[in-house]
């Protein structure tokens, strides 16, 4: 263990995360609004996925974390401090941006050894700093190369590197692994999420890739026209999106129109458009809706079973197997119905399941438990 110069940590010392409260944080661009008084409170070591297509409000959210940008009001707390308007390079935040924005005319170790340098650490802290560094990332015995000399993945990881080299509370990324291949990406999570455990420290990672987010995150939160529409693990996202927004955004899902009616028992049930069957089992989050309203009902391709006609029950809708679109262990079933086309994601490694094919007539079924009921029909789209 080194002995290190006042306020800089050992470099055998695992970092602690830090706590990062927002508090009411909005920025207006003239009549644009593009943050709008999000408030959320980041746990010390938790990894938070921030979520959300183009235009949400993300980066404008990662930028005045950063110092980047300036609130229009609203504060910024790392460790109940208010860093809203302090520089960047006082805030002790470690970023990792998407295009990695490497040094070219620098080798590797003087990439990571920069924020070293700028810091006026003493030479020879800096070398077992950067050694470290490179070490956390598998990057050992490429010190003396320049960024040309590497891939896209180790380059990735030099970036990782640079922002951990001096040990932040706190990591920000901002789309860091947009720019890999998917094989790639998918390897990456394991290493980022491998590094975060190891280092301690708390991550906000910025994204629109919903498998990134799912993966890696402790917690989500997916953000829409600048706010936030909903907070928590990515169970829950998945399970209980809160919007039809979420639900559409966070996963697949089959949206059909339908009312909902209250029953003699004072129960709420959703009558069907384009059918006069009538849904008499509760959606999953039927007390928070309201009778006699215009509801969007969603239900996941993966929770809908595709049956026999013959014996099918009262509840099920019969359509006609319009595409069938192998994915490996699964393949996606189109299915065209009086309430729209709906699809149904089948497992072909279960031999009890029935292999159906173009032109078949089926039985649509879903357990209540599986569908969510949404008066507000606003739906996200996949960003560009």
């Amino acid at each position: 263990m080194s002995e290190m110069s006042e306020g800089v940590q050992v470099v055998d010392q695992v970092a602690t995360g830090g706590e990062v409260e927002l508090d009411g944080l909005s920025k207006r661009y003239g009549t644009v609004e593009a943050v709008r008084g999000v408030s959320l409170n980041i746990r010390r070591g938790e990894f938070l996925a921030i979520l959300g297509p183009s235009g949400a409000g993300k980066t404008t959210l990662l930028n005045m974390l950063t110092g980047f940008e300036e609130p229009t009001s609203g504060a910024i707390r790392i460790n109940g401090r208010d860093v809203a308007r302090l520089a960047p390079h006082k805030r002790g935040i470690g970023v990792v941006f998407q295009h990695y924005a490497l040094f070219k005319h620098m080798t590797v170790a003087q990439n990571v050894g920069f924020p070293l340098r700028m810091r006026r650490m003493p030479l020879r802290e800096q070398r077992s700093h950067i050694q470290h560094a490179l070490e956390m990332v598998k990057l050992d015995g490429y010190a003396t190369r320049f960024p040309d000399q590497l891939s896209g993945g180790q380059q990735q990881r030099v970036a990782l590197a640079r922002a951990i080299v001096f040990r932040p509370a706190l990591l920000l990324m901002d789309e860091p692994l947009g720019a890999l291949d998917k094989r790639l990406r998918e390897h990456m999570r394991v290493e980022i999420k491998r590094l975060q455990r190891n280092l301690g420290a708390t991550v906000i990672y910025v994204t629109h890739d919903q498998g990134e987010a799912l993966t890696m995150a402790d917690r989500v939160a997916v953000m829409n026209d600048g706010a936030v529409e909903q907070l928590g693990p990515p169970t829950e996202l998945y399970e209980r999106p809160v919007s039809a927004f979420v639900a559409d955004f966070v996963g697949e899902t089959n949206f059909f129109r339908g009312r909902t009616v209250l029953d003699a028992d004072g129960r709420v049930r959703v009558v069907l458009d384009g059918d006069r069957l009538e849904h008499r089992r509760d959606v999953d989050n039927a007390a928070t809706l309201k009778p006699d309203h215009g509801v969007d009902v969603g239900v996941r391709p993966e929770q809908v079973s595709l049956l026999p006609v013959e014996g099918a029950d009262e509840l099920a809708v019969p359509g006609t197997v319009s595409e069938v679109l192998y994915e490996g262990g699964t393949a996606l079933h189109v299915v065209e119905t009086a309430i729209g086309n709906l699809n149904a994601r089948l497992s072909l490694t279960n031999h009890l399941q029935t292999r159906w094919a173009v032109g078949d007539q089926v039985a649509v079924h879903w357990d209540a438990r599986a569908a969510r009921g949404y008066h507000d029909a606003s739906r996200g789209s996949s960003p560009s």
